[in-house]
């Protein structure tokens, strides 16, 4: 089941601890995927579980869920520089790509699909070693 909340990301665990519940489904089949500055335009890293990272829709699902133990797709979006000077994150994190940086999110954007797709057929751990 893929699911999209449509509340503020730093809302976000409240909707998917509702989901979990509704659903019956184990905070350790949650596959969380979520942009991150942290890594470059279009990078993709698996993480089995661990902290938030500074992510405030990963705190808060960690802290709805109870737990850290569930698998996650981190999808780089870059830090947010415009002509040189660092702008928010937030304004960059809510903004629109540029049109160069389109290709490199749609091709992104696959590599998720695949890499969801091996995690759920063939374990983290696999997915882990073939796309990160």
């Amino acid at each position: 089941i893929l699911a999209k909340p449509r509340t503020y990301m730093n809302l976000v665990g409240a909707a998917v601890e509702c989901f979990v519940r509704e659903e019956g489904i184990a905070p350790a089949d949650v596959v969380a995927i979520y942009d991150d500055m942290d890594l470059p335009l279009g990078k993709v890293r698996i993480k089995r579980s661990g902290s938030h990272g500074g992510h405030n829709g990963m705190r808060s699902i960690i802290t709805a869920l109870g737990t850290d133990a569930f698998p996650r797709v981190r999808v780089g979006i870059g830090r947010p520089l415009e002509a040189g000077v660092q702008q928010s994150g937030i304004s960059y994190v809510l903004g629109r790509f540029h049109r160069e940086e389109e290709d490199i999110i749609g091709r992104a954007i696959e590599l998720v699909s695949d890499a969801v797709d091996c995690i759920l057929s063939d374990g983290v751990d696999v997915a882990m070693n073939r796309f990160n």
